[in-house]
């Protein structure tokens, strides 16, 4: 036999069309069975797949031309064997790390390949080309197409290399379940439920079971599967009821758990932990909390694992349900020794708000004396924390919880301590603790190169300690002048009295020489004193020289300028100054312009810079600075001038309004700022929130509001002014309600809403505020929120400037809505009660009379509110022996209709609205902070934590109103509830679970047939004459799921309309869907039964036959009908079966999609299972 020569060489072969080389071997293929001979191709296929190794659309087609020479029916007589099939895998598989879609597709194809090759074979010569994957697959380097191996050849695999292969398999799954990649992890999920079903057959034939050494059950493992199967699906309304059902039965503390079994186990919780989805690991989480403990955590080593879980913002939105809470948390940890959280707890790249919860749930006492790495470990954590104030309280607490180890640190360590936890903006506030170690620091010199210019800006950020000083000076005696490092600069600046420390200054002076007239007001100019200290203090470096000359700046000014005008006879610009000193000259400067007797002729470029050097104030001092400023606009600029300073100000540092405490705003200014602030999302929400949880600070736009408030305050010197503001603010409700009729609790228009009553309230008063029949408008308003509609009836009640208002209203009830009347029977309620002592007989009367008609009407909660009006005010009425018959029986009748529920339907929040009204005179904002705290408003429009009223009592009712507001809010949710110990969860186990088609995870082989195989089972459906598109599109996806061959359809562009999509479920990408149109109907047909396919119709005629009865023929067209008129009587006679579905109910004729659909179902099961 000759052997075929390839074309040319391999360059030239790899440079000659792919298509040219299979030609070339099919031709030889040819030209070897017309001479009686077998083509033998094992070394031919070698080459070639050795020569296109890094080609893949070469080997692509070189496996195409070899699968199609497998064909069980190929015409031709070719043998090649496992020599061609190893290269390929080297090639392919072994040689390629590249996980790629292309690379993965031609795996898929070499697999197939294997596949069709070793299953002709028998013995040992199919086996060794399977032990040679399985090997691969055990290797210990990464290897990733380990899953799809596995996927594909598992059967194969188990057929040929036994029980013993299924053993050694779960060290592989193992890893595949821990894999990054979520293709492997649903692989391994498919091969572990493959184990189940082979465990079952080994248990009924008597044979060795492969979950045997792991001490585990079947339901266990199952339970295990369907885990992670539905953890895969990333669905909360799956994997939360599995979960509550399954993960019970896996006993996770049972004390019979093996060390095999607590590996799986291991990497379940693992990967548990690890979810992404926020409301599945919010229940995971409260699970471990509740179920397990630390220990637990740490005997199975995932101590890590579970802090690294909690490091998620979102988990302490105390906002929302089902946050964590330190109470958990503390029963948690629960040992009185917390050191296995230590070093996980130093491993986690913290955010602020986690971080502060364990510190937070973690005793002093609890904490054990760490090693200084670990602790310095978690400062360097700490201080890369992004929100200021939440890193203080991070600071505060850690500085707390590791006493004992801060006070065991040396005087070195503390100053690595010191720089390695705090920026520079944080609060240092241990100087005791440093002043002590200096005290008693026995070789000082050895620890001052830790003492850094760094150190010295966070300890002495906001103002230099005596002690701290006196200490540090004591000891510098004791050390040679050429050691003294970087803080010997420091004292010579150091302002304020330190007389009690005089003989250490002096040491100091006269150590290093310093002219006795250095601080003598006009001595020595700045020049002059700059040159002299960095010649006294000998600087070397550009950090000491910078630093000396800007701190000769700050002690020039200090000493040299009482008023201004000393900074012009010192021929000195303020804006150098400005520029080349610290916060101290800016200060000083802001302080001499407030004293400031006249109008600078400069003021036009003095003020912008000192405005503009605010920014890098912190937000203390730049408030104290702001009131020097504005002391001196508010003297000497024209009004115009004034606004708009004030406006650039406020945009430049929007915090400062603080300062404008004693300082008029534009009113303009004042009605934007009191209705403007956006509102936080997301993680800076919730870190806010914490902030305002703990520390009690409030957010800063609500402050800002509030600090606008008081400033309209001080309009009320001018009636004209607060009348015209509160005007305003009406007519904006007025038109946002118009704008925006019904809108969302807490949206945009809520808050705004909130703004507007708020500064309503605040302002509202007969004695300066003019009544408005906008006031009538707003309460009557139908589509406010709750607390909306109790702000107005309040604002309402206190501004009448009678009753007879209101009586006219009272008695136009019947023109009314019943929310209209809940608001006007909560004003009638409000007046009464504050105004009682003026009100005469009859006008009671007559309020008695209005109300009254309420208390029989329709609606549940106008009736029950006008009865308990009514009550209060016939208890008003006994108490101050107001003789009115009326009002006895009334009382009488009530108790007796509300029985034993009378005490909790008195907890009706209206009635507490004139208990508010009466401590108002507590704060201006009493009253709207009052309604919108016990309502539960947002954290962000109430700046106060709670509203307090001076009595115990009262507050109670606020917090018992507010607590059902709360629940209201959480909906009808059920808290989530675990089962007792490690049960086995629900009764059967049985859980919603997707489907995990295999196709789905890795891609399918692509190689095509050139020899087709014969299909005697064919179903092809024709939905030409149905017109409705949801009917065509819920077909459609009938059709793919159960494996219909092709779906007919009058127009095929219909699969693009969004009414057949959204039924199909993309089941138009997969299926095979041709165009046949109604009139062509009967000649397809007459072709197809030409092929031998039966026509089958769904339709009542008189002959049909029984649904329950019939057997579909194999090959089987089946034809369905419009959905009112059903198969035309010309293509009746097609028909060779008219099939019915039996009916027993009234309506003729089930939907034709629910008709198709049974039709389908019932072929597949009668054919294909």
């Amino acid at each position: 036999m000759t052997s075929m020569a390839l074309p040319g060489t391999k360059a030239t072969v790899v440079a000659t069309s792919t298509h040219a080389v299979v030609q070339a071997l099919e031709s030889y293929i040819q030209n070897q069975n017309l001479q009686g001979d077998i083509a033998e191709l094992d070394d031919m296929l070698y080459d070639l797949v050795d020569m296109h190794k890094d080609n893949e659309l070469a080997l692509k087609k070189v496996l195409q031309c070899m699968y199609n020479l497998m064909q069980a029916n190929s015409k031709w007589n070719v043998r090649f064997g496992a020599k061609v099939f190893h290269k390929l895998v080297a090639v392919v598989i072994c040689a390629n790390s590249e996980d790629t879609a292309s690379r993965r597709q031609l795996v898929a194809n070499v697999l197939v390949c294997v596949q069709l090759h070793q299953r002709k074979l028998s013995g040992t010569d199919g086996k060794y080309l399977l032990e040679q994957l399985w090997c691969l697959s055990l290797s210990r380097d990464r290897q990733p197409y380990v899953g799809q191996i596995l996927l594909h050849l598992f059967d194969d695999f188990l057929a040929k290399l036994g029980i013993p292969f299924c053993q050694k398999l779960l060290d592989v799954i193992m890893n595949l379940l821990q894999s990054d990649m979520r293709e492997d992890r649903r692989s391994a999920c498919f091969v572990m439920r493959k184990i189940l079903l082979v465990d079952e057959a080994q248990t009924r034939a008597g044979g060795p079971r492969i979950l045997g050494p792991l001490k585990c059950c079947d339901r266990q493992w199952s339970a295990y599967v369907d885990i992670m199967e539905n953890l895969e699906e990333q669905q909360s309304h799956l994997v939360l009821p599995t979960l509550s059902t399954l993960l019970p039965r896996l006993a996770l503390k049972s004390p019979e758990v093996v060390d095999t079994w607590a590996r799986w186990l291991r990497i379940l919780c693992i990967r548990l932990l690890q979810e992404n989805n926020i409301l599945v690991l919010k229940w995971i989480l409260k699970y471990f909390l509740t179920q397990l403990s630390l220990y637990w955590l740490n005997r199975y080593g995932l101590v890590y694992e579970f802090l690294a879980a909690t490091n998620r913002t979102q988990l302490f939105n105390w906002e929302a349900k089902g946050h964590m809470s330190e109470k958990q948390t503390v029963d948690f940890i629960g040992c009185p020794n917390v050191e296995p959280l230590i070093q996980p707890l130093v491993q986690v790249p913290w955010h602020c708000v986690p971080l502060l919860h364990w510190l937070r749930c973690i005793r002093p006492e609890q904490m054990p004396t760490v090693a200084k790495e670990l602790l310095f470990k978690l400062c360097a954590r700490v201080r890369i924390l992004q929100n200021p104030t939440l890193r203080v309280l991070v600071i505060e607490r850690l500085v707390l919880l590791f006493h004992h180890t801060i006070e065991g640190l040396t005087l070195g360590d503390y100053m690595i301590y010191v720089e390695t936890l705090y920026n520079t903006s944080d609060a240092y506030l241990d100087h005791a603790r440093l002043t002590h170690k200096i005290t008693n620091c026995q070789n000082f010199g050895v620890h001052l190169p830790y003492f850094s210019k760094r150190c010295y800006d966070i300890i002495a950020e906001h103002s230099p300690n005596a002690n701290l000083l006196h200490a540090f000076l004591v000891q510098l005696k004791g050390v040679p002048k050429a050691q003294h490092g970087w803080w010997r600069l420091v004292p010579v600046f150091l302002g304020g009295d330190f007389s009690e420390i005089h003989d250490e200054y002096a040491f100091y002076y006269s150590l290093y020489g310093f002219d006795p007239l250095l601080t003598k007001p006009g001595a020595m100019s700045l020049e002059k004193m700059q040159e002299h200290l960095i010649d006294r203090f000998n600087c070397e470096s550009r950090e000491e020289k910078s630093y000396v000359l800007e701190q000769c700046v700050d002690l020039y000014v200090r000493i040299n300028f009482k008023n201004w005008s000393q900074i012009e006879q010192a021929k000195l610009r303020p804006l150098d100054l400005l520029d080349k000193g610290t916060d101290e000259t800016f200060s000083r400067l802001c302080w001499l312009l407030a004293c400031q007797r006249e109008r600078l002729p400069d003021d036009a470029v003095i003020l912008p810079a000192l405005v503009a050097r605010l920014a890098i104030c912190n937000r203390v001092k730049a408030n104290s600075y702001v009131r020097y400023i504005l002391k001196y606009a508010n003297a000497y600029l024209l009004q115009k001038e004034y606004e708009k300073f004030v406006k650039d100000l406020l945009h430049q540092r929007p915090s400062c309004l603080e300062a404008f405490e004693n300082f008029t705003l534009p009113m303009p200014l004042v009605l934007g700022q009191l209705l403007n602030g956006e509102t936080s999302t997301g993680d800076a929400r919730i870190e806010a929130g914490e902030i305002y949880r703990i520390a009690h600070i409030f957010d800063e736009n609500a402050f800002s509001r509030s600090r606008f408030l008081s400033t309209a305050f001080h309009l009320r010197d001018d009636t004209r002014d607060v009348n015209g503001l509160f005007q305003e603010l009406l007519w904006t409700n007025k038109e946002l309600s118009a704008k925006k009729p019904r809108y969302f609790e807490n949206s945009k228009e809520h808050r705004t809403k909130m703004r507007i009553c708020k500064a309503l309230l605040f302002l509202g008063s007969p004695d300066l505020v003019k009544w408005s029949d906008l006031l009538w408008e707003a309460l009557l308003w139908s589509n406010d929120q709750l607390n909306i509609s109790y702000m107005f009836e309040c604002l309402v009640s206190n501004m009448l400037p009678s009753i007879d208002p209101l009586l006219t209203k009272l008695s136009l009830f019947q023109d009314f809505s019943p929310g209209q009347h809940l608001s006007l029977t909560s004003v009638a309620h409000l007046y009464c009660m504050a105004k009682w002592e003026s009100l005469k007989p009859e006008q009671l009367h007559a309020i008695f009379a209005a109300l009254l008609p309420l208390t029989m009407g329709s609606h549940f909660q106008t009736r029950v509110l006008a009865q308990l009006v009514l009550h209060r005010l016939a208890e008003k009425c006994q108490k101050s022996g107001i003789v009115m018959p009326m009002a006895v029986a009334l009382k009488t009748s009530i108790e007796a209709t509300f029985g034993n529920k009378f005490a909790e339907l008195r907890k009706e929040p209206r009635l507490v609205l004139s208990l508010i009204m009466t401590s108002q005179h507590l704060s201006p904002c009493f009253v709207a902070e009052s309604i919108l705290y016990m309502t539960h408003a947002p954290f962000d429009e109430c700046i106060r934590p709670a509203v307090l009223a001076g009595t115990t009592e009262f507050e109670e009712v606020l917090r018992g109103i507010r607590s059902f507001f709360n629940s209201k809010k959480a909906g009808s949710l059920a808290e989530t509830t675990f089962p007792n110990g490690d049960g086995d969860g629900a009764i059967n186990g049985n859980v919603q679970r997707k489907m995990n088609p295999i196709d789905d995870i890795y891609p399918n082989s692509d190689l095509v047939s050139q020899y087709p195989m014969v299909v005697n089972k064919q179903l092809v459906v024709v939905a030409s004459l149905i017109d409705k598109l949801p009917n065509l599109g819920g077909l459609a996806r009938t059709c793919e799921v159960l494996g219909v061959q092709t779906l007919a359809l009058a127009n095929k562009a219909l699969t693009t309309k969004s009414d057949f999509t959204n039924l199909s479920m993309t089941a138009e990408k997969t299926l095979d869907i041709i165009e046949l149109r109604p009139s062509w109907i009967a000649e397809y047909l007459m072709q197809k039964q030409m092929e031998g396919f039966r026509v089958v119709g769904a339709e009542q005629t008189a002959h049909s036959i029984s649904f329950a009865n019939f057997r579909f023929p194999k090959k089987c067209i089946l034809l369905l009908g419009h959905e009112k008129h059903g198969i035309p009587a010309d293509l009746i006679g097609f028909l060779d079966y008219a099939v019915e579905i039996p009916q027993f109910g009234v309506v003729r004729s089930l939907n034709v999609h629910v008709t198709g659909s049974l039709f389908i179902w019932e072929y597949c099961k009668q054919h294909f299972f």
